[in-house]
């Protein structure tokens, strides 16, 4: 029996998707690709601080998954995946996402935290050359 999400997009959840935080940010910037989202609007849009959001908006831009440009007021994000394998993965998380929120939302709550994972992850992802 196939399991309900792809390997693959298993495999990119626990490499690449830190909490639900992250993964509600990446589709709702996924979901207007040409606008810019300053940390404010991302925050109110999550529903959480911009102290937290900053950390996270960071991270997706660190993944590769994010353009990020400074201003004024700190930064503002734009979705805009590095590679298109990435945009693919993206769309294909969004799609099991919108079909499959609770097997989805267990994988990335039973993801293992550690900052030796953290750190050697940094490492992998400049390594591929993102």
């Amino acid at each position: 029996m196939e399991p309900i999400i792809p390997s693959d997009v298993q495999r990119f959840i626990l490499e690449r998707i830190d909490s639900i935080g992250h993964l509600e940010c990446l589709l709702l910037l996924r979901g207007s690709p040409d606008s810019w989202w300053e940390e404010e609007r991302i925050a109110e849009r999550l529903y959480i601080s911009v102290k937290d959001c900053q950390p996270i908006a960071t991270g997706l831009h660190t993944a590769g998954l994010l353009l990020r440009e400074h201003t004024e007021k700190g930064h503002r994000y734009r979705y805009c995946p590095s590679r298109g394998d990435l945009r693919e993965m993206v769309d294909r998380l969004a799609y099991y996402y919108a079909r499959h929120v609770v097997p989805i939302s267990n994988l990335v709550h039973s993801k293992p935290r550690s900052r030796i994972q953290e750190f050697s992850r940094a490492f992998d992802i400049n390594k591929k050359g993102d």
